[in-house]
């Protein structure tokens, strides 16, 4: 086992380098994926409802971004609804969300939303995470969903 470490920490001190470096990436814009969940099963035939609130954050410290887009998507990847009337400026460090109330279940069990972002100059990617709930006011299932980037605009393109 103490044989194993050394090449163990060699390997990690390989890894976090390079995901650091793509955390820190800036970038002039991005769409980023996020799945949310209208309910959870416990029994075949036993559900809950949940709420979910998307929330972004803009995370740079210096420059604000604009979400230009929130859309909703059902689990059969349709879209639904947009839920922004207009771009949203973020000021460094600021945050947003947007709600689905527990009783709308228009985007089945595996909805998603996409959030679409821009920056005049690079920013730092924001974090955008659903968080669902069962809005029960007692103990119920409450968890949440990271954001994916899944396309990436930077200068030049």
């Amino acid at each position: 086992m103490l044989k194993l470490l050394p090449g163990l920490f060699l390997l990690l001190n390989l890894l976090v380098p390079a995901q650091a470096q793509d955390v820190l990436q800036k970038a002039l814009g991005e769409s980023i994926y996020v799945p949310a969940y209208s309910r959870i099963f416990s029994y075949p035939t036993r559900s809950d409802l949940l709420a979910t609130t998307l929330a972004v954050h803009n995370v740079d410290p210096k420059t604000p971004i604009t979400l230009t887009s929130v859309a909703y998507h059902g689990e059969d990847g349709k879209w639904l609804r947009s839920l922004l009337d207009t771009p949203v400026t973020l000021a460094p460090l600021q945050s947003t969300s947007v709600l689905v109330p527990i009783n709308d279940t228009s985007g089945g069990v595996g909805a998603n939303f996409l959030v679409e972002w821009s920056s005049e100059t690079p920013a730092l990617s924001p974090i955008a995470e659903a968080i669902m709930t069962s809005g029960s006011g007692g103990p119920g299932p409450s968890f949440t969903s990271r954001g994916r980037v899944i396309e990436r605009r930077v200068a030049g393109d």
